[in-house]
């Protein structure tokens, strides 16, 4: 296996690794509490999601991908998308500059992509929550994260549950501290309760803790390599 950009070609395969991974997540299961009953509507919101991340300013995907070396147990005989992760650079530091570089076509998109997404909530969406989702908002833990201005974010990060337990999550974490590190920035993310395992394997440390729900908190995290510190925090 190894990893590679993720192309526009890949939305297909990570959406549907998307599904499966996150259907039983327990904010996508507070969220979508009807996506049982309405899995296509829980689909459609999940590319439309991965659609707008492929051309956020400042979002870049990398996937893991199956390879010769895999041997007969993964290799299929043509390459498949195993795992992906979108990582956003915050921050207005020159290295932060050269990842955020846009073009007219990606702005374009984007404003289409946000019509298409109220569209989407406002009438077609049955398997969510509105009440779930305005209160998810409305509680932004996020926010909390604001205070670290320059730093690499941890969008998303899925894999397949057929591939599971081979390290493809490690390979995507330890990638995104790898840019943490060369930009000397921190690492954050928000963790799901499943999550959390790896990422504190990882080294990272939970920095806030919000409560969402009865039995469901927002908790976030951060990794800094030894050579970044604190030195980020509210620069």
């Amino acid at each position: 296996m190894h990893i590679r950009p993720l192309t526009r070609a890949d939305l297909p395969s990570i959406a549907q690794i998307s599904y499966q991974a996150f259907k039983d997540d327990e904010l996508n299961a507070y969220l979508f509490p009807k996506q049982h009953e309405y899995p296509g509507d829980l689909r459609k919101f999940q590319l439309l999601r991965l659609r707008t991340r492929f051309v956020t300013q400042g979002m870049h995907g990398w996937v893991v991908v199956t390879d010769e070396k895999d041997g007969e147990g993964m290799w299929k005989g043509k390459e498949e998308v195993v795992g992906f992760a979108s990582l956003l650079r915050l921050g207005d530091d020159e290295k932060a500059k050269r990842w955020q570089a846009d073009s007219w076509s990606n702005a374009l998109e984007r404003q289409l992509l946000r019509i298409e997404g109220w569209y989407d909530a406002t009438f077609v969406d049955r398997a969510r929550s509105p009440s779930n989702m305005a209160s998810f908002i409305a509680a932004a833990p996020w926010n909390d994260l604001a205070i670290y201005k320059q730093r690499w974010h941890l969008a998303i990060l899925g894999v397949s549950p057929t591939h599971q337990r081979r390290g493809i999550g490690a390979m995507l974490v330890q990638h995104g501290q790898r840019l943490a590190a060369d930009d000397g920035v921190p690492l954050t993310l928000e963790s799901s309760l499943i999550g959390r395992r790896l990422y504190t394997k990882q080294g990272f440390r939970v920095v806030s803790e919000k409560k969402l729900a009865e039995g469901m908190d927002a908790v976030c995290m951060m990794w800094e390599s030894q050579a970044t510190g604190e030195g980020e925090k509210g620069e």
